[in-house]
């Protein structure tokens, strides 16, 4: 099983390949990249497994988004995505790898939910669940099997609202 360590600078090209390969596209890569730097980047928030030989072989990112409170303020709440493992790794415990330390790094840093935009079939054996049906609406209407919260220890009932991922996610505002 790959090593699951947090991004380094000599990362991005494998990062965006990573991301590239499992999508088929380059919008996944361009998110991490639009991110990275911005004040909506947590430091050892993006993720790589790294096989023994170096290759890296899956990537995970947390980044901040907003959640409009129903009080009028704005608290600023953990997303994740991309969620990349090249194709022909898929299938092999990486994804869950980086699902688990993600989770780790959040309970460490004391936040109280991860959001995703995801697959029905494959979030909920982490404990994710529908978001809305714990007071977080989605930016855009999506069904509530795809937009999903994982509660965390930290978890506060008031947190309720409406999130917004940062704006390097273009087909989510």
């Amino acid at each position: 099983m790959p090593t699951i360590r947090p991004e380094r600078a000599g990362d991005y090209e494998a990062v965006r390949a990573i991301n590239d390969a499992a999508f088929g596209d380059t919008k996944n890569g361009g998110i991490v990249d639009g991110i990275r730097g911005t004040g909506r980047w947590i430091d050892g928030g993006s993720l790589v497994a790294e096989e023994p030989d170096g290759a890296l072989v899956g990537h995970l990112l947390i980044s901040e988004g907003d959640l409009d409170l129903e009080d009028g303020t704005v608290r600023r709440i953990w997303m994740i995505g991309p969620v990349a493992v090249v194709p022909e790794r898929q299938r092999q415990g990486i994804g869950s790898a980086l699902m688990r330390a993600a989770i780790e790094l959040a309970i460490a840093r004391s936040q109280p939910v991860l959001c995703l935009l995801g697959h029905a079939d494959y979030y909920p054996r982490f404990g994710f669940e529908p978001a809305r049906g714990v007071g977080i609406e989605p930016p855009r209407p999506w069904p509530d099997a795809s937009w999903l919260a994982l509660r965390l220890p930290a978890w506060d009932a008031s947190i309720r609202g409406v999130a917004r991922f940062p704006a390097a996610f273009p087909d989510s505002q």
